[in-house]
């Protein structure tokens, strides 16, 4: 019964917001056919492009689909069905992360497959893709928790507007950081102690994110 209902609700999802996986899946292909220009210009511009699909992705799905749900008051018929808050968070998780993962899996094998069989950006540029990649991945889940453990609109623009203005700070000192540079134009990938090191904070604080909103929505007494 517990499986039915969060696989109802994790379709209910999809269902509504695929139209947005769609069209970060073409912004992406898009901003990769540019770089296949190969200039400069070309270059720089499909990348930004590239990297603002998976930012917008990870923006609109927690927004739209957790922060609107309780604006437009749909949370209150939801929590009137046979479903808990374990149940709701746990189908939420699921079904946002899930539609954000696929685009981002999907852009971001692309981006590498472009880098390893075009060979128009050098395979020592694949340590900081990922690196960059992997902060729209860290805002999603700062969003996501800040949608579910908020529970109000404030909570879910404040941490957008904080996600958003840091990306340039970030990017900055990330790509004038020397160590994490150093292997860009190489032939190969360089996986020194930085770029593993930067990853791996990364990773733990998506996990820490995904852990403390599970702990918290399991603690609420009043979840509507």
């Amino acid at each position: 019964m517990k499986g039915t209902i969060i696989r109802h609700l994790i379709l209910k999802d999809l269902r509504l917001h695929r139209q947005q996986i769609y069209i970060t899946l073409a912004a992406g292909a898009v901003a990769l056919g540019v770089c296949q220009w190969g200039s400069e210009p070309a270059l720089v511009v499909g990348s930004v492009w590239f990297f603002i699909s998976l930012i917008m992705v990870g923006t609109m799905l927690p927004i739209g689909g957790i922060v609107n749900e309780r604006k437009k008051q749909n949370l209150a018929f939801v929590m009137s069905l046979p479903v808990s808050s374990v149940q709701y968070t746990i189908a939420k998780i699921i079904s946002t992360f899930g539609m954000f993962l696929a685009p981002w899996l999907t852009l971001v094998g692309a981006a590498i497959l472009v880098i390893e069989t075009r060979h128009i950006i050098p395979r020592g540029a694949i340590p900081m893709l990922l690196i960059l990649a992997f902060m729209p991945l860290v805002a999603f889940w700062v969003m996501t928790a800040a949608a579910l453990i908020g529970e109000t609109e404030g909570w879910g623009i404040a941490a957008n507007v904080a996600c958003s203005s840091s990306y340039g700070l970030i990017w900055y000192f990330m790509t004038r950081n020397s160590a994490l540079t150093a292997g860009m134009t190489k032939p190969a990938p360089v996986w020194n102690s930085a770029v593993l090191t930067v990853l791996g904070v990364e990773f733990a604080l998506a996990a820490v994110l995904l852990g403390l909103t599970l702990y918290v929505q399991s603690r609420k007494q009043d979840f509507v």
